[in-house]
């Protein structure tokens, strides 16, 4: 009785919603990366390995592949990449909130459970960041579009050593400055020597790379307001054991709020991205496993804002993959296209070609109440957009025919049904035709209806995941 009455609301539920899906294997690298050993409350100061999974805020570095390369007997023909900028300095909001650290690093009692290091690396600290540091590149920022470019260039010597022409090699970037900075390096590396003119901004009609009209235009630190799952797991009782955990750490006999402690967060992961070897002192109030707590919540806000959680998530990123496989395909046809293309943006234009691609979708939905359950999750926005996440897609003639690589921060996707690497181009072509040679339907008009789609969203997920829990 029970199977029949979950096939029969599964029946409903695919009879009701039309569902897009491209094929794409899971990604998987995440759980090969070794996991770090929780230290508890270990002096931070001399712990071996610090916990560097920040979310949109992890470096690179942490987490870049080593698996550009060109297959044998093949030639590549065209690099195809959407890249977010790279590390940041905070809002102009964020920084003058930070300040507050100094009143509240004054707080410390003697019956702190911090190792005295500690104590003294957070009683001496201090920010020396102005308004003027408002979203601007960062020069680990810098570095790391910089070393990006270095390694294209040098894995793809057939396609780099050519010279700058505008038929040669396009770029788009979004109009805030530190993409547009991102961009600049990244072309100065590559061609050593700076653009003659401007590079050219996204316009508004583009719905490739300008997703503003489905309010998704960029990394946001003062969009703060969790909202729906988010706001359930931030007034939850994991995020709460973090609060009491950081306060009982400050050696507190009342718990700090929880601003307060995501003040301390955000010094922390912006710290350790800006200087990668160093030990920035409010991490050392956290444990590891509040860590992992709180890299959740940085999971669960773009899961429904830019992922599987969000109705249009994956349809948001039907007009950029349309440009890589239309780009793509009259190269398998003969004809001459771009040695490079090179979008840069910011984390819903990559957020938007992962999910439109298949990377990283897990069996089941993100919600507030699993975060155990979901420990192994491969929706981990540490992995998949860190600073300077990009997303880099190959096109090679070879020996045997054309074949396609693709690329998550330089590690290679498994697509198609064999879970292949180094890609056969037809079926891929095959694969994603039907989803993007539709114009009707492959654009952001669908925006206009995205109040009301937002509103059955959640309602959508947490039935799936009943089913789910139900059926198998």
């Amino acid at each position: 009785m029970l199977v029949t009455g979950c096939l029969f609301t599964i029946a409903l539920v695919f009879g009701t919603l039309v569902t897009f899906t491209t094929g794409l294997t899971d990604w998987q690298h995440i759980s090969s990366f070794k996991q770090q050993t929780d230290y508890g409350r270990m002096c931070y100061r001399t712990v071996q390995n610090p916990y560097v999974y920040f979310g949109t805020k992890t470096t690179y570095g942490a987490v870049a592949g080593n698996d550009l390369q060109t297959p044998p007997d093949c030639r590549p023909l065209q690099v195809w990449m959407v890249s977010r900028h790279g590390t940041r300095y905070p809002s102009k909001k964020k920084i003058e909130e930070l300040k507050k650290l100094n009143e509240l690093k004054t707080m410390i009692t003697a019956e702190s459970t911090m190792c005295p290091e500690d104590i003294v690396a957070i009683k001496n600290w201090n920010t020396n960041l102005t308004k003027d540091d408002h979203y601007m590149l960062q020069r680990q920022g810098v570095e790391e579009l910089k070393s990006l470019a270095v390694r294209l260039k040098r894995q793809f010597p057939q396609i780099f050593n050519n010279p700058y022409t505008e038929n040669n090699f396009k770029f788009l970037t979004s109009h805030k400055q530190r993409a547009k900075d991102s961009a600049t390096v990244f072309y100065q590396t590559i061609f050593n020597r700076n653009p003659e003119n401007e590079l050219p901004i996204v316009q508004t009609s583009d719905d490739r790379f300008y997703l503003y009209k489905c309010k998704q235009g960029e990394d946001d630190d003062d969009d703060t307001k969790g909202q729906g799952e988010v706001k359930k797991f931030e007034d939850g009782p994991l995020v709460r054991s973090v609060v009491s955990r950081v306060s009982m750490a400050m050696g507190l006999k009342q718990n700090l709020s929880y601003e307060n402690v995501s003040l301390m967060l955000e010094s922390c992961k912006y710290e350790k991205a800006w200087y990668i070897q160093s030990r920035p002192p409010w991490c050392a109030v956290f444990t590891q496993y509040d860590l992992e707590i709180l890299e959740y919540i940085e999971d669960l806000k773009y899961y429904y804002a830019n992922g599987y959680g969000n109705s249009i998530g994956e349809s948001m990123g039907c007009p950029i993959v349309k440009d890589l496989i239309d780009n793509f395909k009259n190269l398998a046809r003969g004809k001459n296209g771009p040695l490079g293309l090179f979008y840069f943006g910011h984390s819903p234009n990559v957020l938007s070609v992962v999910a439109r691609l298949g990377i990283g979708k897990d069996n089941t939905p993100l919600l507030s109440t699993n975060f155990e359950q979901m420990k192994t999750r491969k929706w981990r926005t540490s992995f998949i957009d860190p600073f300077a996440s990009n997303v880099i897609a190959v096109f090679y003639k070879c020996r045997d025919g054309n074949k396609a690589m693709i690329f998550l921060n330089e590690h290679s996707i498994p697509m198609g049904k064999d879970d292949c690497r180094s890609c056969p181009w037809e079926p891929i072509e095959a694969q994603f035709n039907a989803i993007t040679s539709n114009n009707q339907t492959c654009n952001l008009d669908m925006c206009k209806n995205s109040a009301i789609l937002s509103s059955i969203n959640l309602v959508v997920v947490i039935f799936a995941y009943v089913i789910h829990e139900l059926c198998i």
